[in-house]
């Protein structure tokens, strides 16, 4: 009789996750084998807070991205589990539904309208193991990832604010330099892209002054490629930034050599030794808690911001946004997510929605903006705001670094307190920049939206075909450290500048 060895290991290979606003997987079980058809089931728990499903205003809902990964015996190399894309196969608690379009992973949401804390208890996910190639015979460990994602759904919507700078979207015939410009409104139809020129086109789309346009103030034109994100079309978007948990957990699954590229400082280095820059700078607090061996063993990395050796404490820091990543770090954990990059007219669409554009609002729909100066409990799950009204990190007010993902929402505040988008996506004003997909250049424009499979190449970089490197990408949405004007939703200033090094005010965040 085939055995296929996992029960006795569940406890050593089994973690749990627990990343922005606590979302967490738990009591993770294998069982229901089929050794004829090579399948088993998936069992864990699941919960995660501020979750909401409405049917006014945005008329949308957040959801759990979870997917699989495992290995085969203590030394395996993580890989990516298949999940069956037959919905019958799996079973989702009451109070829950489901909706998947590959075997990557699939997104667990509530089923009718709510807020607040939502759990799951009992979740089952068919793994068909025979497609990856796992023997019935095989000493297998399994880890379960959960990622909170918004809905956006489809439909049509305007780009740039109506404001004159920053290279703001516009109609491309526009050259006004004061007043209020024409915002352009993004179709069903893919845009043309032009340059900004009174002889070009009311019906194309182009940037102010031809700022962050490599068409410039001529009346040429380009295309985007067939697929390109244009935001028309309905997608999930992370709800937060990149956590450092987040980031940590994605290097403990893989490789040494994947791991030297992941990272700034080299997996067998001592203990102690930051993983993407010196330990500590700018609240970053990911560090070696086990070295490597070079060529063979990985390191294994944990948060350490309180700086007393031991790691992944409350208070180290695991929720913060985290910074210094690169454009190919980013990549490389949304490849590995099954996710993939959102381009900045999909940025605009997640902040904006359906709603009339303000001239140089911000993320949350206005104007107002307050700063924030302190937190209380440092680096904890719930670090919050010490300053009145706050509902922003920028200009260096709070001075230390990027705080935790989703510091302003709390169960009764508005959009604005919350400094939320119109969907509830947190932080696309302030903290990190955001690094997306360009429309200002040829680069940017080939991207057509394929999504990752959650398998790197072995040195650990993004192998999607067509996703861009970081000549293709932009900032948007600015940092702790930047002025006011570069937070503002339709601001363009950085919006072709790709961040090839790491850097303590850039983070990132994907959608599906």
């Amino acid at each position: 009789m085939k055995k296929f060895l996992v029960s006795l290991l569940l406890s050593a290979g089994i973690v749990t996750s627990a990343l922005a606003n606590n979302i967490a997987v738990t009591n993770v079980s294998l069982f229901n084998r089929n050794t004829s058809s090579d399948y088993v089931s998936v069992k864990f728990d699941l919960t995660w807070e501020n979750s909401f499903r409405t049917s006014s205003g945005a008329a949308n809902w957040d959801a759990a991205w979870v997917f699989v990964k495992y290995k085969i015996g203590e030394t395996g190399e993580w890989k990516h589990a298949s999940l069956s894309t037959t919905g019958a196969h799996h079973s989702i608690p009451s109070g829950g539904t489901s909706s998947q379009t590959d075997a990557t992973g699939i997104f667990l949401y509530q089923n009718a309208n709510g807020n607040g804390t939502f759990t799951l208890n009992g979740v089952e996910l068919r793994w068909n193991y025979g497609t990856d190639g796992v023997s019935d015979e095989s000493k297998i460990f399994v880890k379960v990832f959960a990622i909170e994602m918004v809905h956006i759904p489809e439909g049509s919507f305007q780009v740039g604010s109506g404001g004159q700078g920053g290279g703001e979207f516009r109609q491309a015939d526009d050259v006004s330099s004061s007043g209020t410009a024409t915002t352009f409104t993004i179709t069903a139809s893919a845009p043309t892209f032009q340059g900004n020129s009174a002889s070009s086109s009311a019906t194309n789309l182009s940037s102010h002054d031809g700022i962050e346009n490599d068409l410039g103030t001529t009346n040429n034109t380009a295309s985007f490629a067939g697929g390109y994100p244009t935001g028309y079309g309905a997608f999930y978007c992370m709800k937060y930034e990149i956590t450092q948990a987040q980031y940590r957990d994605f290097l403990n699954t893989l490789t040494y050599a994947q791991q030297v590229n992941r990272t700034a400082n080299a997996p067998n280095s001592s203990i102690g030794t930051g993983a993407l820059t010196t330990a500590g700078n700018s609240r970053n607090s990911i560090e070696i808690s086990t070295s490597g061996t070079s060529g063979s063993f990985p390191a294994i990395y944990g948060c350490d911001l309180n700086n007393n050796n031991t790691y992944n404490e409350s208070g180290d820091g695991e929720w913060i946004a985290c910074n210094y990543l690169s454009w190919e770090d980013v990549a490389a954990y949304l490849d590995w997510a099954g996710l993939r990059p959102i381009t900045e007219l999909e940025y605009e669409k997640v902040c904006r929605g359906t709603e009339a554009p303000v001239v140089e609002e911000f993320s949350w729909g206005g104007t107002s903006i307050t700063g924030l100066t302190a937190v209380n409990n440092d680096g904890q799950l719930n670090e919050t705001s010490n300053t009145t009204n706050a509902n922003a990190l920028f200009n260096n007010l709070f001075n230390s670094g990027p705080a935790r993902a989703g510091i302003f929402a709390t169960g009764s505040s508005n959009r604005t307190d919350a400094g939320s988008s119109f969907y509830g996506v947190m932080e696309m004003s302030g903290n990190l920049w955001e690094q997306i997909i360009a429309v200002g250049n040829s680069t940017g424009r080939s991207y057509t939206g394929i999504l990752g499979n959650g398998i790197l190449d072995s040195n650990g970089l993004a192998n999607t075909a067509d996703w861009p490197n970081y000549t293709g990408t932009g900032l948007r949405g600015g940092s702790w450290e930047s002025l006011e004007a570069r937070l503002r939703t339709s601001d363009r200033n950085s919006a072709t500048q790709g961040s090839a090094t790491r850097t303590n005010n850039t983070g990132g965040r994907g959608g599906r």
